[in-house]
């Protein structure tokens, strides 16, 4: 049985990533801090150092202790509904405001898959020659150096995600490299989402920050989305992920579906005029007419019993009909698909989600908490499968947000 631990280090560990971080405590990994906590013992270090170091963020064990707290999941094209979005919709606004060049920031970008995702996309979407940059930041600087190599297995491509701009080139041993023509217009720098960006960035018209600010507190959260506002031009997305933003974000409008999590920043003079409400058809169900068939002597026939789709098959299904905007028959498969797997955790989440943005909270909270407690049950950093592998704290993180921070919008 492993020696108990003070339990004023795990305590201080827990606070100095929180500030730092903006995390809340309880999305932060105990195991985790413990990890980091009895190899600095290991080393013959005393609790009081330990302490000690701890109430200076800039030190060395800080740093370790929020790099093992960071979630760096990502992979290129994550949430394609978001890239066809700026090249349908997000780039042809611009052009036509005038915008004499485009400037994409992936926040919290990790190894930086998300931001030549981004670039592929502003790339392919304008005009031949016309001027493209993109800047990824994250807290972690040996994330960036990953990011800089441009080089990548077969764990940043998901059959989820399709290749929807040109991005890489495939190379020996499943490696692929990224393109030297988006390389070349994507750079990489480190920046906390809790402190403004430097002047010298510059503004932007796209800025992506997605399932990042699920492990956020409430004041921690809507200060990034506050400093995230201030770096946009005039009429500059931002878009967000699932359960980030329980309200529309000061000086902003909602642009497209509200899953969409996209805000678009007012220009100077423009009010924040409601948008029609889109409401969702309700598709009528065929009539079942009963067949009357002549009777006839009864066949045996073998029996065969079809398997049913794995989970992320289903889920994969009702993620292509709410893009069609075919709200009831994803409601349908999903909750199928929650009958068949309860303790699936994507499509928990998935269905609390669609109940919520169909005004049905009551039907939501229930299985927000069967989500949280589930994945309660696993340990913090074992993936979950589904259309995209993400941790279990993930589905907890995203299942206190949700009951604690009260509906999305």
């Amino acid at each position: 049985m492993s020696a108990e631990l003070d339990p004023r280090l795990l305590s201080r560990a827990r606070e100095v990533v929180s500030s730092i971080t903006g995390f809340r405590e309880d999305a932060i990994a105990a195991e985790a801090m413990e990890r980091v906590v009895r190899g600095e013992l290991a080393k013959g270090r005393s609790s009081a150092d330990l302490l000690g170091e701890m109430l200076f963020p800039q030190s060395p064990l800080a740093n370790t202790l929020v790099r093992a707290a960071l979630v760096g999941e990502t992979y290129f094209f994550r949430q394609p509904e978001h890239f066809r979005y700026i090249s349908q919709e997000g780039v042809p606004a611009a052009l036509r405001r005038g915008a004499l060049a485009l400037r994409g920031w992936s926040a919290g970008c990790s190894t930086g898959e998300e931001a030549y995702s981004l670039a592929a996309a502003l790339q392919a979407s304008v005009p031949q020659g016309f001027p493209v940059e993109v800047m990824g930041t994250d807290l972690h600087e040996a994330s960036l150096e990953t990011a800089r190599r441009a080089s990548y297995g077969t764990w940043s491509r998901r059959e989820s995600a399709p290749r929807l701009f040109p991005l890489y080139l495939e190379g020996a041993d499943r490696q692929v490299t990224i393109l030297p023509v988006v390389r070349r217009i994507t750079t990489f720098a480190q920046s906390n989402l809790l402190a403004p960006l430097p002047e010298r960035f510059g503004r932007f018209d796209f800025i992506l920050c997605r399932n990042v600010l699920t492990y956020f507190s409430p004041a921690a959260r809507d200060a990034a989305i506050a400093l995230l506002a201030r770096t946009l031009n005039p009429g500059g997305l931002l878009f967000l992920g699932a359960v980030e933003a329980d309200r529309v974000p000061a000086g902003m409008v909602r642009e497209g579906t509200p899953e969409l999590q996209v805000f678009r920043l007012l220009a100077p003079g423009e009010s924040a005029t409601p948008a029609p409400v889109t409401r969702v058809i309700e598709r009528a169900a065929p009539a079942v007419i009963p067949v009357r068939r002549p009777k006839a002597a009864p066949v045996p026939v073998p029996a065969q019993v079809t398997p049913p789709p794995p989970p992320s098959r289903l889920h994969l299904d009702a993620l292509e009909r709410i893009e069609e905007g075919d709200a009831n028959g994803a409601l349908a498969v999903l909750e199928s698909l929650v009958r068949q797997a309860p303790d699936y955790l994507p499509g928990l989440l998935e269905l609390a989600l669609l109940r919520e943005r169909s005004g049905a909270r009551e039907a939501a909270v229930p299985l927000m908490r069967a989500l949280r407690m589930r994945a309660e049950r696993l340990a913090p950093d074992q993936l979950v499968d589904g259309p995209e592998a993400l941790p279990a704290r993930f589905y907890q993180a995203s299942a206190d947000a949700y009951l604690n921070q009260g509906a999305l919008e």
